[in-house]
């Protein structure tokens, strides 16, 4: 990719939308600068109702195995309960699934699990919550894709590496999706007409700084091809964009973009994600076409406060991986079409620092990183 100054009016306009438009897989961050009132509820608790379904793959590949040995309630939990902060705001994808999974985890534990939520700023009030938590295991963060990106566009005082990794659990993946009547039907057709078109793409994202748009120019940047980001209030109307017909290409979720492949007016190229979706298995990978430093991985994890005992990390990871064995968690999991993607803290943490290198990049190239 040559100028972002090629970006369109629309796109430059939109520059100071920046911190509230850090959204994956559909969802938009919010934007406040102040933290409104935290909510905690108990592991009991009903979730508000989401007025869109969470964008996740329904796939289980990643799913942990049958985990017989981890019996409830036969550990010595250090502290009278756990409390999740929660950067995103309550009814949103990541509050429903970590109150979802918060019974089993209590089962497991031994002691109640709460969920506070703490929005505000790109989910930056929660993480800067949470990273000054004592590291007694009283508290945990859940952590998201946003921890990365937003350090890159504000002044905050955190970044992934001001907490210890313990687990993910939860991860969807973008895709590259055209007009279905576009005259391109593979990844290389597309390239070759964008190089020989300079200019002339214009990709929809969620957002200007959201990860769909950095994976765009990451995608953009390593093809070789000069396009043009249109920003839009999240990946579902990113994908409408595309749809109508606004714009060339969009690179969000499969899901988001799933009613607009099954009317016909969309295809999908490839995947950004490691393997193959098993809902979509003849869909080729991003990797296995040469693009594989550009995966961005909208994931759901846990990181807690620096100094952590290990012991405490191995407790809620096997509380974590409990819940997500647990009949009633799964069930929820396949009705919201959320992937099971459970890694550990080193799996985890070796993800986090090397899509860390990406936003960096990415967001210096284009002139967005307050850095």
């Amino acid at each position: 990719m040559k100028k972002f100054s090629k970006v369109t009016a629309l796109a430059l306009t939109c520059a100071v939308m920046l911190a509230s438009a850090l959204a994956g897989c559909g969802g938009s961050a919010p934007a406040s600068s102040a933290a409104p009132a935290s909510s905690a509820a108990p592991a009991s608790s009903e979730a508000p109702a989401e007025s869109s379904a969470p964008a996740e793959a329904s796939s289980e590949a990643a799913a942990p195995a049958a985990d017989g040995e981890l019996t409830p309630g036969t550990v010595s939990y250090p502290a009278k309960q756990l409390t999740i902060t929660c950067p995103p705001a309550a009814g949103g994808g990541t509050d429903l699934l970590l109150r979802a999974m918060a019974p089993a985890m209590q089962e497991y534990l031994g002691v109640p699990v709460l969920v506070v939520n703490k929005p505000g700023a790109g989910c930056a009030i929660g993480f800067s919550a949470g990273a000054k938590d004592k590291p007694d295991g009283s508290s945990i963060t859940a952590a998201v894709a946003e921890m990365l990106s937003v350090p890159y566009v504000s002044q905050v005082d955190f970044t992934y590496d001001s907490f210890d990794s313990i687990c993910n659990f939860n991860a969807c993946y973008g895709s590259l999706a055209v007009q279905a009547d576009a005259p391109y039907n593979s990844v290389e057709e597309f390239v070759a007409y964008a190089k020989d078109h300079p200019g002339e793409i214009r990709f929809s994202n969620s957002g200007i700084g959201s990860n769909w748009h950095v994976l765009a120019a990451a995608f953009a940047e390593a093809a070789g091809i000069e396009v043009v980001h249109v920003p839009f209030d999240g990946g579902g109307p990113a994908a409408t964009a595309l749809a109508g017909a606004n714009v060339e290409a969009c690179e969000v979720s499969p899901q988001e973009l799933d009613v607009h492949v099954q009317s016909g007016k969309v295809k999908l190229l490839c995947s950004f994600s490691p393997d193959r979706l098993p809902e979509l298995p003849d869909l080729p990978t991003g990797k296995e076409l040469g693009y594989g430093d550009t995966i961005l991985t909208i994931y759901r994890g846990f990181v807690g406060p620096k100094g952590m005992d290990p012991e405490v990390i191995k407790m809620i990871q096997d509380a974590t991986r409990y819940a997500l064995n647990d009949p009633t968690v799964t069930e929820f999991m396949e009705q919201q079409h959320y992937t099971k993607n459970y890694m550990d803290e080193k799996e985890f943490y070796e993800l986090m620092a090397r899509e860390d290198k990406i936003y960096a990049d990415q967001f210096e190239k284009l002139g967005l990183s307050s850095k």
